[in-house]
């Protein structure tokens, strides 16, 4: 069934994954790119002009070179160039006896020189052949509708270099290069129509358009080498080809020295002129890297010139290949038991089918899939041999993993790693734990009023992000008491006081964040909408097992004592206070570096007599993260209220609330202040509120 199920999960990836296909080419590429990779050799037919830095600049040159050329006098006075030197270019390469010059640029508005250039060009249109672009243009896009019309055309150079109108035109040849799936240039298309090539329905009769290497070669009477295919051809690359400076062949002491011997050179030789200096931003990818478009354009002549393509396998070829590689996963799986054999056998298998591929490209110019048969290979004998490691074990894991469910995985790994310990045993230990306390608000009314399995089922997905939150951050999920999660840190395992605080804050924070998710989602889905707060506190606490001994024994891992109870309490003074978090002084002491705190009040809980100070948590304190302006203002006014200032306490949250309007916080000391202002309190005051609920 593994074997199976990669055979079936490549087949399909191979087949319709756009983002595969991409992998798949680039892992052939390694077969053209590697050292062992067979090269097309240059064919010494191929001239390259490049347009370089020296031949915009002129710098190297001296007074005499331009007086001996009106060429070079009209290239010094600035790029773009007068077209004049177009036309004088185009007379001394022919006049050299080259065979063909093709320009690998575009001419499509007006500039002086067009004349002579149109001249040049009608005299030589036997040899000359000049740029032109295939665009496909989007006439009218209605985003709102999702349509788009669409036209392709062909760019043509501008009426005053090439005056006809027709896209067949001899002169020109189209420029473009298709990329594959994942941008890289692999093939070159020497004929298409102009609705093929945007994949549009092709006509009954299309206009047949050339390639400008295409049209290279007809120059050179070698019509016969162009492929007929319309569809794209995958090349073999040459090393590239390195392109001499153009403006040289203007300068005749260069021009008759060699290498250009008089115009030797071009005898006989397709010239190809384009951009190759820095400047240029023509570049493209290629298996071999980063090259000039000109560098696309030698390629396809030079593969043309040596009958150099190649050929990939069929698609029925790759099916063979993915299936054959499946079949033999399970015979190496299925026939050879020892692991390290297996491995071995598995290496040499690999090895031997890159190897073959390796040769058949060089030899024969086929390229064999690579990634999709060693994938079924390699993932299916791993996968294989994990999923027996895994059957070793499951009988072994199958009762922690049942005891993690229910009570939390630092207590079942502690229970079954450690079975001597207090764990185990009635009574416990006191330790310093942080403990959470969270709880959904006006969870009554919400019972009387939904649906009480969409109620269960909305309760279970929010338990289960708490609850991952918790495990996340090392802690003890405690029990579920009704709707609120009781929870711990530092009673199995502890990182220290401090650490134990930040997890359980962070933990708070996390679920606030995760809860705004999830009412968003249930909002959308028609489900009502939860509120919680939460409450924590760090103290010493009595830890272990609580329960019944005898026949019936029945225990709970759990926590007690003065801390939790207070954990407890701090969550229901979240709601009189209109906050979703509040923290204990012990635990404020301890995070006070690590989250912004709001100091909430002084209070004394239900059941409680000593004062405690509690706060709210803002956020966790980052380098980007600063306190809000409004801050430091509502310090002052808690001290001042305090201090029984209750006039210029007002006043302060007055502030408050003009920059955090609707802060609840504020609002409660508002309403008290006034209360106080009207009825002072007894001497002395102390600042501290009774919660009369809990």
């Amino acid at each position: 069934m593994v074997c199976l199920a990669w055979t079936g999960l490549v087949l399909l990836l191979h087949f319709t994954e756009q983002r595969y296909s991409g992998r798949e080419l680039a892992a052939t590429d390694w077969l053209t790119t590697n050292t062992a990779a067979k090269r097309s050799p240059q064919n010494p037919r191929i001239v390259f002009l490049g347009l370089d830095d020296a031949s915009r600049n002129l710098d190297t040159l001296f007074d005499e070179d331009f007086a001996d050329s009106p060429a070079l006098r009209l290239m010094k006075a600035g790029f773009p160039w007068n077209r004049e030197v177009y036309a004088l270019m185009i007379e001394r390469l022919t006049a050299a006896g080259a065979t063909a010059v093709v320009f690998d640029m575009l001419f499509p508005v007006e500039r002086p020189g067009d004349e002579r250039f149109r001249e040049t060009l009608e005299r030589h249109r036997d040899r000359v052949v000049i740029g032109a672009n295939l665009k496909d243009n989007v006439e009218d896009a209605d985003f709102a509708q999702s349509t788009i019309s669409r036209k392709p055309s062909l760019i043509l150079p501008s009426p005053t270099v090439v005056p006809s109108e027709s896209r067949t035109d001899s002169l020109l040849g189209f420029v473009n290069v298709k990329t594959d799936e994942d941008q890289i240039v692999r093939r070159v298309i020497y004929r298409t129509s102009l609705l093929e090539y945007f994949n549009f329905p092709p006509e009954a009769q299309p206009e047949e358009l050339l390639s400008l290497p295409a049209r290279a070669l007809e120059k050179c009477g070698l019509i016969n080498l162009i492929p007929e295919r319309r569809a794209p051809l995958r090349l073999r690359f040459c090393t590239e080809f390195l392109p001499r400076s153009l403006h040289e062949i203007f300068v005749e002491t260069q021009w008759k020295a060699p290498p250009y011997n008089g115009g030797e050179l071009f005898r006989g030789k397709i010239v190809l002129i384009g951009a190759s200096g820095n400047e240029s931003e023509d570049r493209l990818q290629t298996p071999l890297g980063t090259v000039l478009a000109p560098t696309i354009h030698l390629s396809a002549i030079n593969a043309a010139l040596n009958r150099d393509f190649l050929t990939e396998t069929p698609a029925w070829g790759n099916f063979a290949l993915i299936i054959g590689a499946g079949i033999l996963a399970w015979a190496l799986a299925a026939f050879v038991a020892r692991p390290m054999l297996r491995l071995a056998l598995l290496a040499t298998v690999i090895i031997g089918y890159y190897m073959t591929a390796q040769v058949l490209f060089n030899e024969t110019g086929l390229i064999l899939i690579l990634l999709s048969p060693l994938l079924v290979l390699t993932a299916s004998s791993i996968t294989w041999s994990g999923w027996e490691q895994i059957i070793d074990r499951v009988e072994r894991q199958r009762v922690r993993r049942t005891l993690e469910r229910y009570v939390g995985y630092d207590v079942a790994h502690e229970v079954l790693d450690n079975p001597a310990t207090y764990l185990n045993s009635l009574g416990g230990v006191r330790k310093e734990i942080t403990v959470l306390f969270s709880d959904v608000r006006g969870f009554t009314t919400l019972t009387e009023n939904s649906d009480p399995q969409a109620l269960v089922a909305q309760l279970n997905e929010y338990f289960a992000e708490m609850v991952a939150i918790i495990f996340a951050n090392q802690g003890t999920v405690d029990k579920f008491i009704g709707d609120a999660v009781m929870a711990h840190w530092g009673s199995i395992v502890s990182a220290g006081p401090k650490a134990d605080a930040e997890h359980a804050v962070l933990s708070a924070l996390q679920m606030r964040k995760v809860l705004v998710r999830l009412n968003h989602g249930w909002k959308s889905r028609g489900i009502v909408e939860l509120q919680i707060g939460i409450g924590i506190n760090q103290g010493v606490a009595i830890v272990g097992n609580i329960g019944a001994a005898g026949a019936h024994e029945k225990m709970d891992f759990t926590v007690i004592g003065d801390a939790v109870n207070l954990g407890s309490r701090l969550e229901g003074v979240t709601k009189p206070y209109h906050i979703d978090l509040c923290i204990g002084e012990t635990v404020a002491d301890l995070v006070c570096d690590s989250f912004i705190l709001r100091s909430v009040d002084l209070i004394v809980v239900k059941g409680k007599t000593r004062p405690v100070e509690v706060f709210a948590v803002l956020d966790k304190r980052t380098p980007i993260a600063s306190d809000p302006p409004w801050l430091p203002r509502h310090e002052e006014a808690m001290t001042l209220y305090r201090a029984g200032e209750f006039t210029a306490a007002e006043k302060a949250w007055h502030e408050v609330l003009d920059q955090a309007p609707g802060d609840g916080i504020s609002e409660v000391f508002l309403t008290r202040c006034v209360e106080l202002q009207k009825e002072p309190p007894a001497a002395p005051w102390t600042g501290v509120y009774e919660m009369k609920s809990k």
